[in-house]
Parts: structure tokens; sequence; C-alpha cells
């Protein structure tokens, strides 16, 4: 799902453009930031998309442009650098700077077209990705930002409001207060699912599955978890296929509940 950042100081600005937004068919997670501040937390602790931002975030301070310098230190990180950006200001003289220097991939002038604007992020939404290479996870703790590559996740489990995450390195981050509701929205991929109440697995690290006995035994000797029973048909809907392209039946009962008796008699060696 596309993540979309807003800053605007503007509430009633702020509140057409999240409007504006909403009534776009592209599925998307939006964050609404009247300050900097914010928006710098979820710019690091998670993958934004896209972003929209006023230039004039404190009208208070004259020839404030605080929006420019937010986007100028966004293109100083990595993972930003080609994200798009739509500039939305009154400001006609700024717009030569924010594509020259900024990169940003429109500029919108205030009052806005709403069907222009709307245009825009569709566009945006539609035809930029650029977040295929492999992407990491920020969580914070103690007033550290902490992160984990999403490929490198083995498992995460959930335990006494403390997120507990295993990677393929051996490493094992304790995260408070997060849920693994929130892990799940954060990490965004499909490869991840959960299989009991307060565990989720990655399919990649997956080496054997066994349903009656409701156990998930992992690759190169990382261990295994339990299936929640809540989780047994569903996570059979996940597995089947998983478990029929990527393992050999040669001699090895793999739960005759994941496929009729007739598949499982073309399957026999």
């Amino acid at each position: 799902m596309k993540k979309i950042l807003v800053l605007e100081d503007n509430c009633t600005a702020l509140s057409h453009l999240v409007s504006l937004i909403n009534e776009i068919e592209i599925p998307n997670t939006l964050f609404q930031c009247d300050n900097i501040k914010d928006a710098y937390l979820y710019t690091m602790e998670r993958d934004i998309d896209l972003f929209i931002v006023d230039v004039i975030l404190e009208p208070h301070n004259p020839g404030d442009s605080s929006g420019l310098k937010f986007v100028e230190r966004l293109r100083s990180i990595d993972k930003y650098m080609f994200t798009p950006v739509i500039v939305v200001t009154s400001l006609e003289d700024a717009k030569l700077y924010t594509y020259e220097k900024l990169h940003c991939y429109s500029f919108v002038e205030k009052p806005f077209d709403s069907q222009r604007l709307k245009e825009l992020i569709r566009q945006c939404l539609k035809y930029f990705n650029c977040n295929d290479t492999p992407q990491n996870l920020y969580f914070r703790k103690d007033g550290i930002i902490l992160s984990v590559n999403r490929e490198d996740i083995v498992y995460a489990n959930c335990q006494k409001h403390i997120l507990n995450i295993y990677t393929r390195q051996g490493d094992q981050l304790n995260i408070p207060y997060v849920t693994l509701k929130k892990f799940l929205e954060e990490a965004d991929n499909t490869s991840i699912i959960q299989c009991s109440r307060n565990t989720a697995v990655n399919k990649n690290f997956i080496h054997n599955v066994d349903i009656p006995n409701q156990i998930i035994q992992l690759k190169d000797n990382m261990g295994r978890i339990e299936m929640g029973i809540m989780y047994k048909n569903l996570s059979k809907n996940y597995f089947n296929k998983y478990v029929y392209d990527n393992f050999s039946v040669y001699g090895r009962i793999v739960d005759y509940c994941l496929y009729s008796q007739d598949i499982w008699a073309k399957n026999q060696i």
C-alpha cells in the first residue's frame, strides 16, 4: 500500500488535501503533519512513497521557506533521493528552485486546481516505485532509531508489550510498545504472515510445515515456531502453494490436509 505524507500547517488547506487524496482510487496510507518535527519522525520510521509539502510552514516568520528546507534535507537521505515531491505554495519565485535544485515532481500554486492536483497524485502513486530495492523498517527505542531490513526478518513475536524481531544474521531486536498488528502494517510485505496470535513468520525462511502438529520448521537450523489453533486453517491457504512449489514429496509426509487425494497420488515417487 502506498504511503503519502502531507506537510501543511494550515488546517483548512490540510483538510482539503486529505479530502482530495481520499477521493483517489489507489489504496494508500496517509500521514498528516502540520510541523516539520512530526514529518521527520514519519520520514525516518516509514518508507514514504509521495510527499506533498507546503513551502511556508511558519507564516509568522517573515520570509519563511521551511518547507523547502525540509525537502532539501529529504534529498540528502539515500532512500528519498528520487521519491516524488509535490510542492504546494503561493510563492511563485519558489518554482524554479524546486525543479532545478530539489528535483520535485511538480509545483502547484495556491489556490490550487483540485482536479490537477488529484491527477498529479495519481501519477506519482501509479508510476513511481522508488522503494523496489530492499527496504528497512525503522523503530524508536530509548531515543535511538533502530533499523532492520525486511528481507532479513525471519520471524517476529510480541510478548509482554515487547516486539521481538529475529533476523537471519542471528540478531534480535526488542522494541517496546509495538504490537504485532502495527509491525505487520509497517512491514507491508506479503512474505511475512501471521501464524499465531503473537507471531508472524517470513515464508522465505520456512523449511517445513507440520500443520497437524501446528509446527513450522525454519531453514538452516534457525529453530521452529508454533502455529496457533485459530490460524491453522488460515495458514493452510498461505502455505499450500508454497509447500507444493518448494518441497519435493520424496519419502516425506507433508500434511495430507493440504492436498486432495488425487493431487497427492500424482506426487508419489
